[in-house]
């Protein structure tokens, strides 16, 4: 055969059919979805998701993947070799990915390489992305249940929490202020920063995402949606100074997050079951979280270093709200009792030792699934799978009013920040204010619109 002369048309064109039967990856476009998304399922995300978040990177969907780890993006579109992906897997960056891992086939690092020089571009279908903020309002023909509930500091605004939405109303629940959509199918904790410029948002989905929504009040924008884990969340406590939220997990975790830059400041695993409610100390140094694991643990806010039980372990506790004016906590849970704790311990610590024990107050019909304090901390509410919401006196322990008529399902409870109001959400999905001084009802009301129903023929 006939040698081909270098530098001819001939030549140029046997060497590009050459290239491309040897290189059959050069041929096609790179898909995210289809190519490098199960190997980032495969061989990434046991490390790089939510719950665990090595390196401060998560790679469970392709927005997290843009926003990069602790040291920045990992990826410059266009151009794999300035790439820290792609220098990790090829291990001209250290450390080589996966790390503890076998490294990646030559065929599997050259998708990466390809897909970030074609522009590392998401081709994600709508019908495979995880979670979206709707568009337009949900429409409802029943109330959704009230889990999350909260005024604002000047009394002016009451937050509720509905299906991917936070419905603002006026304090008196007369109008719907605006309505707020994110992708939490429920929210399950609401509460303003102590200015009252920022409105925080805990929840998700049960086994698939917990969130945690930041809102601008006054702008009504959603500032930031921080994913934390792969399953819901709860507590959503807000420190006194503004700076941070803690919550807790079916994952059994405790997280500090820093409000207005959405870092983790830490995660600290010494529950042993869910971890359901928390609350920060009076300077914000300290919180208290409790769980299904019975203990109400005290930890440092900062670092999440454990430093003891509060209580005596007795059942599963649900609830957990401090004393406005004081270090003291209020816990309630499965055995029906509320009791009032204190932070700080009187003496050294002993076995079976309850000496933090401020009040044990009577015992109520059924299991306790929400507390709160009068803004004074003179009075306390108490709800949960009963038919009746008593409000006690704090430092005497006796019952001063009850609430009546309510559902067998109450989730949260808040005082107006005037003190004459006391605002009840559970499982109908209906609010109800009552005065705490009397018990009588004063309002009751869907957070939501609801929608006629048309009957068939």
């Amino acid at each position: 055969m006939k040698q081909l002369e270098k530098h001819t048309p001939a030549y140029a064109f046997a060497a590009l059919i050459a290239l491309l039967v040897s290189s059959p990856l050069a041929a096609r476009d790179v898909s995210y979805s289809k190519d490098i998304k199960p190997i980032i399922q495969r061989s990434c995300q046991g490390c790089h998701q939510p719950a665990t978040k090595m390196g401060g990177l998560v790679l469970t969907d392709y927005d997290e993947i843009t926003k990069g780890g602790q040291k920045g993006p990992i990826f410059v579109a266009g151009s794999p070799e300035t790439s820290r992906l792609v220098g990790m897997l090829s291990g001209k960056v250290e450390p080589l990915m996966p790390m503890g891992g076998k490294a990646l086939p030559g065929e599997e690092i050259e998708l990466f390489r390809l897909w970030v020089e074609q522009g590392a571009k998401d081709d994600t279908p709508a019908s495979e992305k995880g979670p979206q903020i709707p568009e337009k309002p949900p429409v409802y023909t029943q109330a959704p249940l009230i889990s999350g509930l909260s005024y604002s500091p000047d009394g002016s605004l009451l937050a509720v929490g509905a299906y991917k939405e936070i419905v603002l109303l006026k304090a008196d629940g007369s109008e719907t202020v605006a309505r707020l959509l994110g992708k939490s199918e429920r929210i399950n904790s609401l509460a303003f920063t102590p200015d009252g410029t920022k409105l925080i948002a805990v929840g998700g989905a049960p086994a698939r995402y917990g969130e945690i929504q930041v809102w601008d009040v006054a702008s009504r924008k959603l500032l930031r949606s921080i994913d934390a884990t792969t399953d819901t969340l709860f507590g959503g406590a807000v420190s006194p100074d503004g700076k941070y939220v803690c919550i807790g997990g079916a994952d059994k975790g405790v997280r500090v997050i820093e409000i207005d830059t959405g870092k983790e400041l830490f995660k600290a695993g010494h529950h042993e079951d869910w971890v359901l409610d928390a609350a920060f100390g009076i300077d914000s140094k300290r919180v208290v979280t409790v769980g299904r694991d019975r203990a109400a643990k005290l930890a440092d806010a900062k670092t999440g270093a454990f430093l003891e039980n509060v209580n005596l372990l007795r059942e599963q506790l649900f609830a957990i709200e401090r004393h406005p004016r004081r270090d003291y906590v209020l816990i309630g849970g499965q055995d029906r009792v509320p009791y009032l704790y204190m932070m700080d311990r009187p003496r050294a610590l002993k076995i079976a030792d309850d000496s933090t024990l401020v009040r044990k107050f009577e015992e109520q019909k059924a299991n306790i699934l929400a507390l709160a304090f009068s803004p004074d901390g003179n009075r306390i509410a108490v709800g949960g799978l009963s038919d009746e919401v008593p409000i006690y006196n704090t430092e005497t322990g006796e019952r001063v009013a009850t609430c009546k008529g309510v559902p067998q399902g109450i989730f949260v409870i808040q005082f107006h920040p005037d003190g004459d109001k006391v605002a009840l959400g559970g499982f109908d999905g209906h609010v109800r204010v009552y005065n705490p001084t009397t018990g009588a009802l004063l309002k009751d009301f869907a957070a939501v619109p609801i929608a006629q129903q048309v009957a068939s023929n």
